[in-house]
């Protein structure tokens, strides 16, 4: 089932550019919880070696994992493991700052669309002999891809995210509608619904991220792809207020400003914080990715929830795909130390205990063959929408490209612009960050 993942042709995009993260998303893709800081490892002894090893978005829901795990790395090599986490928001400063600066980690898991820019930098240690061996062999072709760059492996491919649509089960039953058969096919049918749920119940019907964060453009570009719009065209060139472009806009904007379906602040409201509303049961409908069912199984919510297939617009459907990956940084004392690291971290059990309590798509091709993956009810809409991945575009200022576009979406929602003028803004200063 995971084939249609890991075949280089929908989510192989040389030059890195796999979410998340929409974590992963954060940015994009890595975005396996709320981002938070972790501990920083004790100073090892004269005799003792040191491996610096930072890592995006670590929440409570990842946290106990690299805790345990770091402590088996130090125990079974003799070294102390000197552990960071940085937020998503700032994580790729952070990363930036600390290779300007002469202090880059030895080793960091992180989004691996960042990878041309440090690239730029000489600041990556190539590790295309471990990926064309025996080491690489375990991977989907297609999610290693997407750790390359000019022809070289920068990364190893830790995680990949794509997302789906849930809706709460006992909401539509309370709006009358039917909750075993949706209707979510289209945006069309989702605003149907969500206009009854809105007059029907007291539950906000539909999640709409607004706020001044990277994954709002997360969010807001299944909508923009899906009305046949686009970033950037063939040429690397921004194109973003297309006739379609501002279509899609007005869509999404006026989910909250006419139709009045959506939590009462999407302006202030993270994808973080729809996800954690409808976690609760207080939302109708939200975009998410599959950790969002297992925190909802994992938790005391009671209620029912569904997962069906983001919906499709004019020209389509899509699912924002992202890839995180694990990098040797060029500043290292230690390069063996690190790569026994990767490899410490990709043992089959061990990524198979991350992917399947972390909610992420395992990238390890023997792990997603395993029964917990091909025959979960949870994981089957993920594993068929990897037919309609989709990955951000290989630009190495996408985060500067990316908040333009927040900024965008922030004035359309918030009424301060129209969608034209907004997208026309926006095109005029892309046009100039990308000369």
């Amino acid at each position: 089932m995971l084939e249609a993942i890991g075949a280089g042709g929908l989510i192989a995009i040389s030059g890195c550019m796999g979410d998340g993260g929409d974590g992963g998303d954060g940015g994009d893709g890595g975005d396996g919880g709320d981002g938070g800081d972790g501990g920083d490892g004790g100073d090892g002894g004269d005799d003792q070696q040191t491996i610096q090893f930072l890592t995006m978005g670590v929440g409570d829901n990842i946290a106990e994992f690299f805790e345990e795990n770091n402590a088996a790395f130090e125990e079974e090599y003799g070294v102390t493991m000197d552990f960071t986490s940085v937020t998503w928001d700032n994580a790729q400063q952070t990363v930036n700052n600390r290779v300007d600066g002469g202090e880059a980690p030895d080793v960091a898991r992180w989004p691996a669309r960042w990878i041309p820019q440090l690239v730029g930098k000489e600041a990556l240690v190539p590790i295309t002999d471990m990926m064309e061996g025996e080491f690489g062999d375990q991977f989907y072709q297609g999610m290693a891809d997407g750790c390359t760059y000019q022809g070289e492996y920068y990364a190893a491919p830790w995680a990949a995210s794509n997302k789906c649509f849930y809706y709460n089960k006992d909401v539509f039953e309370a709006a009358g509608l039917d909750p075993e058969n949706p209707q979510l096919d289209t945006w069309d049918d989702m605003l149907s619904a969500a206009q009854t749920i809105t007059e029907e119940t007291d539950t906000p019907a539909l999640g709409l991220a607004g706020a001044d964060a990277i994954e709002t453009g997360s969010q807001y570009y299944h909508y923009h792809w899906s009305h046949g719009a686009d970033l950037i065209d063939d040429e690397g060139q921004p194109v973003v207020n297309s006739d379609e472009g501002v279509e899609a806009l007005s869509f999404y904007s006026d989910l909250h400003l006419e139709h009045g379906v959506t939590q009462s602040s999407p302006l202030s409201s993270t994808r973080q914080d729809i996800r954690q509303l409808f976690e609760s049961g207080s939302l109708g409908m939200v975009i998410a990715h599959v950790y969002t069912g297992i925190n909802i199984d994992d938790s005391d919510a009671d209620f029912d929830y569904g997962i069906a297939q983001v919906p499709e617009g004019p020209a389509g459907r899509y699912s924002l795909n992202t890839i995180d990956g694990i990098s040797i940084f060029a500043q290292t004392e230690v390069e063996d130390l690190a790569r026994d690291l990767l490899r410490f971290y990709f043992d089959e059990d061990r990524h198979f205990e991350y992917a399947s309590s972390k909610g992420f798509m395992p990238t390890v091709e023997a792990v997603g063959e395993r029964d917990y993956f091909q025959d979960s009810e949870n994981w089957a809409p993920f594993i068929e929408a990897g037919q309609y991945a989709r990955a951000r575009p290989k630009l190495s200022n996408f985060n500067e490209f990316n908040n333009r576009m927040v900024q965008a979406i922030q004035e359309a929602l918030g009424d301060q612009k129209s969608p034209q003028q907004a997208l026309d803004d926006a095109q005029a200063d892309l046009e100039e960050l990308m000369q």
